[in-house]
């Protein structure tokens, strides 16, 4: 009777310890989670253009634009990330909420190095909380 018993504290504890272990792997948030709460929240967002055309560029030759764009909808805008299509292209962008109505700018600076004699054509994806959730930009050159 005694090892029955053994038996059954040894199992009960066994399953409390993976209860505690299953239960919190569920519950680690990661920077890349996203607040879902911004559902309700959507907006929309209007760019003045959506290609920058840099004309000719030297090689080794670094170049900077801007996207302008405008929060269109009646909800905060908040842009979660900026991704380019390669790592010769750098982004920057406003961290943090912009009010509807409100403006702001998008900052991208390509470096030629090593494209001489090549048409570039460089993806720049807004990911936000408008919909449809991303926007793609781009960038386009002719490096001689």
């Amino acid at each position: 009777m005694k090892k029955l018993l053994n038996c059954i504290n040894s199992f009960g504890v066994l399953l409390i310890c993976c209860g505690v272990l299953f239960s919190s792997c569920g519950n680690k948030k990661s920077e890349n989670d996203i607040d879902v709460s911004v559902i309700d929240k959507m907006t929309s967002i209007k760019f003045e253009r959506d290609v920058i055309d840099f004309k000719r560029v030297e090689a080794g030759e670094r170049v900077s634009g801007s996207f302008k764009f405008t929060n269109t909808g009646n909800s905060p805008l908040v842009i979660y990330e900026v991704n380019t299509s390669c790592g010769c292209t750098v982004a920057d962008y406003p961290h943090g909420e912009i009010a509807p109505g409100e403006s702001g700018m998008i900052s991208v600076t390509y470096d030629s190095d090593g494209a001489n004699g090549m048409r570039i054509t460089k993806q720049v994806t807004v990911n936000a909380n408008t919909k449809p959730a991303q926007t793609q930009l781009r960038i386009v050159a002719d490096v001689y």
